[in-house]
């Protein structure tokens, strides 16, 4: 073998080596990428997850009207009330109370003879009460399943799975607050030199958030005392939140949520403001649910028309500007719903929106259930598949 050949062995041997070398340096490399990226996936792998969801397309729904039994026709031309809870839809008028399946169709009539009734519903039950009178009742879709007088005027009350909450007036004390069981038996009571504006039932439904309208230096704040209804003491009473309450909503925290006139406030689990957002424009509407707040504002002197959407103690609000009034806000299943005089949006509380559906201008609110939405307009009752 000659020198030569011996020369372009050696050569070879070194490219294989620097080949290996090469080879080795580039999986070092891969590797040391490939942990980093895992070792920062908590930082990177969201922001991946939420271009998903920017560019989710938005579900157009075509916006046809259910047949069949529908639309239920409102006669007499009197006001009325509407609510849907568990498949059931309860519609209250001025002597009767009608209850009616998902399709429209009504289950049964009950006259109830309450002069200025209200409804609540909640949990497939309604509550039938008498503003300024002294009666209510509770119904299922099966049966009436209590009735009781009170002792004074009732102001307003509220129904959940196992209890009923009713205020009254009273000679003695500015409000009274009374809680009954499913069967209609006494529970709880407490007497209060304030007046309750509000009454929310707590996180596992055995205790109350109450609302005062307080005076503070001259100016109106509402006080918010959280009561279980074994304990005669309250487990704790807000810092004061300068606005006027609208709604509140208990948080898994143990803290609540407060809707308020001109401001949403955050209390945690002692009752401490830990964050409270304020909201331009005029206030019309507002729902909230979970840590989740959504109010509409309407200016129609400057014709500046918003959403604001706040998804809990710690966000920024998300403000959507619409082009028209909005009439009515609802909050189902994650997302915000408003209704305008030509549309319904649905938007998650990143402000994306998720899903939309042309209306007619005969309707004046809606009520979201499973797969539909009722349109509520002043003599029918009209329903339509939504798709979110």
């Amino acid at each position: 073998m000659s020198a030569n050949d011996i020369d372009i062995i050696e050569e070879r041997k070194k490219e294989k080596r620097r080949r290996r070398i090469i080879k080795l340096i580039i999986i070092i490399v891969l590797a040391l990428i490939v942990g980093g990226l895992y070792y920062y996936r908590d930082k990177w792998y969201p922001k991946l997850e939420g271009l998903g969801e920017k560019y989710q397309t938005t579900i157009t729904n075509n916006g046809k009207l259910a047949e069949g039994n529908f639309p239920i026709e409102i006669t007499g031309g009197s006001e009325y009330q509407f609510d849907v809870t568990n498949k059931i839809g309860y519609l209250l008028n001025d002597a009767y109370l009608y209850i009616y399946n998902q399709n429209g169709g009504l289950i049964e009539s009950r006259q109830h003879g309450y002069s200025n009734a209200v409804m609540k519903v909640s949990d497939g039950k309604a509550l039938v009460y008498e503003s300024g009178g002294y009666n209510l009742r509770t119904e299922s879709y099966k049966k009436t399943l209590f009735t009781k007088k009170m002792d004074n005027i009732i102001i307003f009350g509220i129904i959940n799975k196992d209890y009923v909450a009713v205020v009254t007036a009273s000679d003695k004390y500015a409000s009274v607050l009374t809680v009954y069981d499913r069967k209609g038996n006494f529970v709880y009571k407490r007497e209060c030199v304030e007046r309750i504006i509000d009454v929310s039932f707590t996180e596992d439904g055995k205790g109350c958030l109450l609302s005062f309208i307080n005076a503070n230096n001259g100016s109106l704040v509402n006080i918010t005392e959280k009561i279980h209804f074994d304990k005669s003491e309250p487990l704790w009473i807000s810092e004061p939140a300068e606005t006027f309450c609208i709604d509140s909503f208990p948080l898994e925290s143990g803290g609540a949520v407060l809707l308020g006139e001109e401001e949403c406030a955050y209390y945690d689990n002692k009752g401490k403001i830990v964050n409270s957002i304020a909201y331009g424009g005029d206030f019309s509407g507002g729902a909230v649910e979970g840590s989740c707040s959504a109010v509409i504002s309407n200016d129609e002197q400057r014709r500046k028309y918003a959403l604001t959407l706040i998804a809990d103690e710690s966000s920024e609000p998300v403000v959507i500007n619409s082009e028209e009034i909005l009439k009515d806000v609802a909050i189902y299943d994650g997302c915000a719903y408003i209704m305008t005089s030509k549309n319904i949006m649905a938007y998650d509380f990143t402000g994306q929106l998720r899903s939309t559906v042309e209306i007619s201008d005969a309707y004046t609110s809606f009520r979201r259930s499973d797969d539909y939405i009722f349109l509520l307009g002043y003599n029918k009752i009209d329903r339509i598949d939504y798709n979110n």
